[in-house]
């Protein structure tokens, strides 16, 4: 198999695997959180269980993106398919910013027009095993991530630790509803939901965007590099540096200034020897150093 023969037996079948986990967890607690909106009405189990729907929906992108992102570079895509990790972010955030907006609608409605809940206990039950069925799956997504660095799992896991913490809302919301016979205050957290699932959208989907558009590496990642490729004394300096991310991978080149008397075998030594380092702190980075005489006065299209 394509994928396993690049990435390696481990982190193949671990990304894969935690994409089905995912989806098991996702559809057990569907059919929970189903069960519990119907026999309490509750507007905050509506908005956990709006978003365990989209959860499915979303998984299945990602096995299928996956499934096309590990594949090695071939022909027609010799940088790889690491971009197809972002698309699959991309489309998550999207659905989870209609879901929150779906949610919130749905409050704000029923603050305007209450309705009481029933069976609270029930709801706060289900609740419980929702949040211990998605802890179990956010320990095995974090092990996983370690693993692999998948772009993927972190979104999911990101997603999933947001559920975790609008689960436990929901189960103060209930409980406070009964305690002081309240209408509105289960619509009122659902709100907050609702308006955390926008926020948590819009960090996956501003930094999937930028992936997607070749944005370049952070001000901190820059300074590492500056520093790495400074460390070898014979470096006189560099220009044109480019960097950019697809997916889990990270592309990075640059011109590098060396003196202009040294032979060819001793620059290209510098040059291994500076990309092994970078390699070393930028995990499977690609690499690509053009060595320049630093004498030679050419047009750069960057200082750094």
């Amino acid at each position: 198999m394509v994928i396993i023969g690049w990435l390696g037996m481990g982190n193949g079948s671990l990304v894969i695997r935690a994409v089905y986990a995912s989806i098991t967890i996702a559809i057990v607690l569907l059919v929970a959180k189903v069960l519990a909106w119907y026999v309490t009405d509750s507007p905050s189990i509506l908005a956990t269980m709006t978003d365990s729907f989209l959860d499915i929906a979303a998984s299945f992108i990602n096995l299928i993106a996956a499934k096309y992102a590990l594949q090695p570079p071939d022909n027609e895509h010799r940088f790889g398919h690491g971009k197809a990790e972002d698309l699959a972010v991309f489309t998550q955030s999207t659905f989870f910013g209609l879901s929150g907006f779906f949610v919130l609608i749905v409050s704000i409605k029923r603050i305007i027009d209450p309705v009481g809940i029933e069976e609270n206990a029930f709801g706060m039950v289900i609740m419980l095993f929702s949040m211990l069925a998605t802890t179990i799956l956010i320990l095995y997504q974090t092990y996983v991530y370690r693993k692999t660095s998948s772009n993927i799992i972190k979104a999911d896991r990101l997603h999933y630790s947001i559920d975790l913490l609008t689960n436990f809302a929901v189960i103060i919301s209930l409980y406070l509803s009964k305690k002081f016979n309240s209408k509105i205050i289960d619509p009122i957290f659902a709100i907050f939901i609702a308006l955390y699932l926008l926020y948590g959208a819009w960090e996956l989907l501003s930094r999937a965007f930028h992936n997607l558009l070749d944005h370049e590496f952070s001000k901190e990642d820059k300074e590492k590099l500056h520093e790495l490729i400074f460390s070898n004394p014979k470096v006189k300096g560099y220009h044109d540096l480019k960097t950019r991310y697809a997916g889990r991978q990270s592309f990075i080149q640059f011109h590098m200034e060396l003196d202009g008397q040294m032979s060819l075998n001793e620059s290209h030594k510098i040059a291994d020897n500076i990309e092994d380092k970078i390699i070393s702190k930028f995990k499977g980075a690609e690499v690509l150093i053009h060595q320049d005489p630093a004498e030679l006065n050419e047009a750069k299209q960057f200082s750094k």
